[in-house]
């Protein structure tokens, strides 16, 4: 393969949500970049079709730089139902809606996949699939969450064809005519377990917590519950809300504030309230349950259980779906040259941010859910696409170079969550 060499100010990685809304202001205040990735590529290979987004489809919106372009906006053009809170988003609708923004605001994206990054001469020496190398002044990273997949240690030894993560998911056509665990209890836990009982597959819901919960079906909201629990992008109440609308303000909280915040507790885990009665009373549901071990047997997947009385027993299936989430740590990220890893301060396995998002290492930044640590849980939403795409791109207009290096923050130690 004959390798190609170009330079660029910014090169954006990832063309998801985060990726496209900073590469459509990037591209608005002409600062010279370049983006690459899969369009909408987790959301289109790695969650299962039929699926329904839990944020509401009024906070599902991409950032373009004159707000014009919003899901509700894409909707009316395509003359497809549309309700800012009292109908679910499929996915497909949603990965339909990211495609036409790329269209519309990202035109010249790449469909190529960074290989290696390594710091070179004052730059980045970007390697990509293809054999192109790419010299670039600053990179922001805009990975999304599928390169951190958490499987409990215990599954750590089972082959694929008997042990999956919900992150892999995609198509569930593997799973016909096989009895399947699912362990998990959030949204995608029960997404999954609903879609494949459906599909006619036997599937067993397996959960350590003792009840389910979903989130409240959808209905206007009295006066009260406004006022004391408003609305945000990322779900009710003023804590939420003041996460949704001031993550700068967020980074300036001590760090255990900021780590307790990214996974404040009322975020999961918790189910989509359109998906409770496809659930409950239909899907094999064992609550209370821990994982003790799994083994395999004669081709099949034995899982052991233990519930709060200190009872155990045995499960036996064809194949377990862990759905146990995400957790960030940059360094699974095979692109990242070992020198440039060591530089990075790390905040629980995050990398620790700026107020420009970026990194220890001048000129790398994080955006999206790998930034939550730094900035707060509105990272891991849609919703959160709003705040690096107008500010990385506002900053990255001005010509870093003659700017100052800013004060690091103290922290607030005595900061009081509302």
């Amino acid at each position: 393969m004959v390798r190609s060499s170009t330079s660029v100010d910014v090169a954006v990685i990832g063309a998801g949500p985060y990726g496209l809304s900073l590469a459509a202001h990037l591209r608005a205040r002409g600062v010279e970049h370049r983006i690459f990735g899969e369009l909408m590529g987790s959301w289109r290979h790695n969650m299962p079709h039929g699926m329904l987004l839990k944020s509401y489809p009024w906070a599902s919106s991409l950032s373009d730089p004159g707000s014009e372009f919003a899901l509700k906006s894409f909707c009316a053009e395509c003359a497809l139902p549309y309700h800012d809170t009292l109908m679910p988003l499929p996915l497909g609708r949603f990965v339909e809606y990211g495609e036409a923004f790329q269209r519309r605001y990202v035109p010249e994206m790449e469909r190529k996949t960074l290989m290696a990054l390594e710091p070179s001469a004052g730059c980045f020496r970007a390697t990509f699939d293809d054999g192109e190398i790419v010299r670039a002044r600053r990179v922001v990273v805009a990975i999304g969450l599928h390169p951190f997949k958490r499987l409990p240690h215990e599954a750590a030894h089972l082959p694929a064809e008997l042990c999956s993560h919900s992150g892999e998911y995609g198509a569930l056509e593997p799973l016909d005519g096989k009895d399947v665990i699912v362990v998990g209890c959030g949204s995608s836990a029960t997404d999954l377990a609903a879609l494949l009982h459906e599909r006619g597959i036997s599937v067993s819901l397996v959960a350590r917590q003792p009840q389910l919960h979903f989130a409240d079906h959808p209905r206007p909201r009295t006066l009260f519950e406004r006022a004391t629990a408003p609305m945000s992008g990322i779900g009710h109440g003023w804590t939420l809300a003041a996460c949704a609308k001031y993550p700068q303000l967020i980074r300036l909280l001590s760090k255990d504030l900021r780590v307790q915040l990214a996974n404040i507790r009322a975020l999961g885990p918790l189910g989509g309230a359109f998906v409770k009665n496809r659930v409950v009373g239909k899907v094999s549901v064992w609550l209370g349950r821990a994982l003790q071990g799994i083994e395999t047997r004669d081709g099949k997947v034995l899982v052991d259980l233990m519930d709060a009385s200190g009872a155990r027993h045995s499960m036996r299936a064809d194949h377990v779906i862990f759905a146990t989430g995400y957790k960030i740590d940059v360094g699974r990220l095979a692109f990242l040259n070992p020198t440039l890893l060591r530089q990075i301060r790390l905040v629980e396995g995050a990398p620790q941010l700026s107020a420009h998002y970026e990194t220890s290492v001048p000129g790398l930044h994080f955006i999206g859910p790998a930034a939550a640590n730094s900035f707060g849980p509105v990272c891991r939403f849609v919703y959160g696409t709003y705040h690096p795409a107008r500010h990385l791109a506002r900053y990255l207009s001005l010509g870093l170079e003659r700017l100052q290096p800013e004060p690091r923050a103290r922290p607030l130690d005595r900061a009081v969550l509302p």
